[in-house]
């Protein structure tokens, strides 16, 4: 029996380790449902490149300690609570599609599971507590290191 080399001169085409590396390819796009109204004052508040990242840094810095110590959102443990239209109102819907960092990402679901509650229903939660708290503005804006 007699062995026949194969050579194939082109090169496999595949992702070069730089690219893998990146840090937007470490985690892929996670999409969150926000009510229309909410939606519109996310824009208004959190715009240019990678606002839902920055967003969801933000509200963990501001309500995280409040998150850790504060009492379930949901009384019911054993059932996990999810968003849902309410009865009599007419609410639209808008999809929030981005690439958080992965410790925000973590942050966020662990609050979500101590909380019993979804991780779509606790950003909204956190993002109406914001919009109805009106924080301080000069928290979101980044101190600059030398």
């Amino acid at each position: 029996m007699k062995l026949k080399l194969i050579f194939n001169p082109k090169p496999l085409k595949s992702k070069s380790f730089k690219a893998r590396s990146s840090s937007r390819d470490s985690m892929p796009v996670c999409t969150l449902i926000l009510p229309k109204s909410l939606f519109k004052d996310y824009l208004r508040t959190w715009n240019g490149t990678r606002s839902g990242a920055r967003c969801l840094k933000d509200l963990l810095e501001i309500y995280g300690p409040d998150l850790q110590f504060h009492g379930k959102l949901n009384p019911d443990s054993i059932l996990m609570m999810y968003q849902k239209k309410e009865i009599g109102k007419n609410k639209d819907w808008n999809r929030l599609n981005f690439r958080p960092d992965l410790a925000d990402w973590n942050r966020l679901g662990a609050y979500a599971r101590k909380h019993g509650v979804s991780k779509c229903y606790l950003f909204t939660f956190l993002l109406e507590k914001y919009f109805s708290d009106k924080p301080n503005p000069g928290l979101l804006k980044k101190k600059k290191v030398a």
